[in-house]
């Protein structure tokens, strides 16, 4: 135990001297500022969560943000060290249980939650309370109070998380009744614990009753409860993500999350954890208890896998589906490296600190790189930029996250700019908030839209209800895609625009690209700052197009955008590659979308727009082909790769295919 808390408070204190301070830190919306308020913003919400989060920011340590990442930090450490007192009373040796806790802490996923306002340190937590409850070295060592408390983490961490829940309720269920069979004390007591770890989800109907004007979830009724905590609006706007229909897509995914772990377990740590899992439960000990337990981690680490390649593939990316994984693949090495490292004594000391050096050190090198994203007061910068750049009384209208959460806490706890209306523009479908006071210029705003049948109307009633200047985040694109009039004119990350010509014509002229990272790039130093500013940038130069069809200007700020920005985000190599088409310049095109593809593989609009430049080129015809063909494998639902393909097979020769793929197109228009 001794050792356990060593392990946990070194963890805890070198996590919380690179903790982010910034309130809110890139696509932190599904807790960020809005869950500090009230903890409904995105469903499912974590509930509970925002209960630390208030408990964490009373204690006087520096900025808010701070505050609240010291609570990431402390469940970090709490589960390395919890990982070790796990280890050893399964009867690692104290070396191994260490080397362990160091690999899983050296990754990037895990390292990086640890330090920002996020929900997936409280999963780490729950998780290894959840395996100290359930993996025993034998029956008798284990304690009532020990496994209650596992069931209470389980119950808690299935109402916080999907994967948890379709990895936790059936082992639980199953070992209950089996205990309850064999007359376990735990047993009878099992239900009330349910009921008393259930307890937590009222932190989100009670929070909901206070009526915020953050109360995204809404859940005033037991139906929208349930659809709040199933996080039913989220798998409705990413239905076509979830589950994949083809196996191309299956394999890209799968290959997304074996990179996402050989970046936090290094080179052959997933290779050598999914073994290690493979041949506990293929092999396992004659113990009773030691082949439960590699059930149960195998059953685990099927479940995540299949949740983070098939249910959330869209986390991957944002580091989401690693953690738990990292956490069930560390507990598997150690348990193959008690079976067979450990009885030959004194190799121990030969083959764990080996291991460490191979498999932790390429995770701490990638993680030391990523310190700079999250101790950047960046995501701060942009807020303060999008409030300064606005008039007195201005409607601000937000489609990110990252800015409606930054918003969201700039006024609520920093009472920052109270004239200024902020609205989450991609939320305006819900009913007015009861916090909104009748008379209001928020309760007008939000009344308007509710007129509106789709996103569009609701925006411009919205604006047209709004008598000052409106300010847009990204316009002409995404949720403003359909929305017709505004000024072009304006600085980032917003744009102004005035309600009358007159008004239009007295805002400032759009600034150059030269202007813009003059103004930005002292206070954007972070590659992940820089990626969201190529992000703004890159809607820019698409507004020019769509608005004054100044195609040769937006054609310039992606150039500088893709060599002077970022060049690690795809959609402006992709905007790059469509415009240097335009302009006769094939070959740069092909270049550019090949970029894209390398930094996102499945991304099929570079795909589609590959194999119309390909296909320019009878020389690279077959190969335009093959791009095409994985278009339309990868999204199938998507008319323009059938289009694309159609057009290809018919300059190849093939009428009766070509034919086929234009009649599926048809069929999806």
């Amino acid at each position: 135990m001794r050792l356990a808390l060593a392990v946990g408070w070194v963890a805890f204190v070198v996590f919380l001297a690179f903790a982010s301070p910034a309130h809110y830190w890139l696509d932190s919306g599904e807790i960020g500022a809005a869950g500090f308020e009230l903890g409904v913003m995105h469903p499912p919400g974590a509930p509970g969560y925002a209960l630390l989060l208030r408990a964490a920011t009373t204690v006087p340590l520096g900025s808010i943000g701070f505050r609240m990442a010291a609570l990431s930090s402390l469940l970090a450490g709490v589960t390395v060290g919890g990982l070790v007192g796990l280890l050893r009373a399964r009867g690692v040796h104290p070396l191994i249980a260490v080397g362990a806790a160091a690999w899983l802490a050296a990754g990037w996923t895990f390292a990086r939650q640890a330090r920002v306002v996020e929900i997936y340190a409280l999963q780490g937590a729950l998780m290894v309370v959840v395996l100290w409850g359930f993996l025993p070295l034998r029956e008798e060592e284990v304690g009532t109070r020990r496994r209650l408390i596992g069931t209470m983490a389980a119950v808690w961490s299935a109402w916080c998380f999907g994967d948890a829940r379709l990895a936790l309720v059936v082992p639980v269920v199953v070992g209950w009744a089996l205990a309850l069979r064999r007359r376990r004390p735990w047993a009878r007591w099992a239900p009330l614990c349910v009921l008393a770890a259930s307890a937590v989800v009222l932190a989100v109907p009670l929070a909901s009753a206070r009526a915020p004007v953050t109360d995204w979830g809404d859940p005033d009724t037991l139906g929208a409860l349930w659809d709040h905590l199933m996080a039913s609006s989220i798998r409705a706007a990413y239905t076509e993500q979830i589950w994949p229909s083809t196996a191309a897509v299956w394999r890209l995914n799968v290959e997304a999350v074996l990179a996402g772990l050989s970046e936090d377990l290094g080179p052959v740590g997933p290779t050598l954890g999914l073994c290690a899992v493979v041949g506990l439960a293929w092999r396992p000990e004659p113990a009773a208890s030691d082949q439960r337990v590699a059930a149960l981690l195998a059953w685990l680490v099927a479940v995540e896998l299949l949740y983070a390649v098939a249910i959330n593939p869209m986390g991957v990316a944002e580091r989401q589906t690693g953690l738990v994984l990292a956490l069930l693949l560390a507990v598997a090495v150690a348990e193959l490296a008690r079976r067979h490292v450990q009885p030959r004594g004194r190799a121990v000391w030969a083959v764990v600190p080996l291991l460490f050096v191979v498999l932790a050190l390429p995770g701490a090198l990638r993680t030391a790189e990523d310190l700079e994203n999250t101790a950047s007061w960046g995501p701060a910068a942009w807020t303060r930029g999008a409030l300064g750049q606005a008039p007195p009384g201005t409607l601000v209208l937000s489609q990110s996250d990252d800015l409606a959460a930054g918003l969201v806490f700039a006024q609520v706890v920093e009472g920052a700019r109270p004239d200024v209306v902020a609205v989450p523009a991609q939320h305006l479908y819900k009913p007015v908030p009861d916090a909104l006071l009748p008379g209001s210029a928020g309760h007008a705003v939000w009344s308007a839209a509710q007129s509106g049948t789709n996103e569009a109307e609701r925006i411009v009633a919205a604006m047209t209800a709004h008598h000052a200047p409106v300010a847009v985040e990204a316009p002409t694109v995404s949720i403003f895609g359909g929305v017709g009039w505004w000024s072009d004119r304006g600085v980032l990350p917003v744009r102004v625009a005035g309600r009358t010509p007159a008004q239009q014509a007295a805002l400032p002229e759009a600034p150059s690209p030269a202007g813009i990272l003059v103004a930005w790039d002292a206070r954007l130093p972070a590659a992940e700052d820089r990626r969201r500013l190529a992000w703004a940038m890159a809607n820019d130069a698409r507004g020019r197009i769509r608005v004054t069809q100044d195609a040769r200007g937006a054609l310039k700020i992606l150039e500088v955008v893709t060599a002077q920005v970022s060049d690690r985000e795809p959609g402006p190599w992709v905007a790059l590659g469509s415009l240097q088409d335009r302009f006769g310049d094939r070959q740069g095109a092909i270049e550019s979308t090949r970029r894209a593809l390398a930094l996102q593989p499945g991304r099929a609009a570079a795909l589609e727009n590959l194999a119309l430049y390909l296909a320019r080129d009878r020389a690279t015809l077959r190969e335009a082909e093959d791009v095409a063909r994985r278009a339309v494998a990868l999204r199938p639902e998507r008319a323009k790769g059938w289009i694309r393909l159609s057009a290809i097979l018919e300059a190849k020769g093939d009428a009766t295919g070509a034919a086929d793929a234009r009649e599926r197109a048809n069929g999806l228009q």
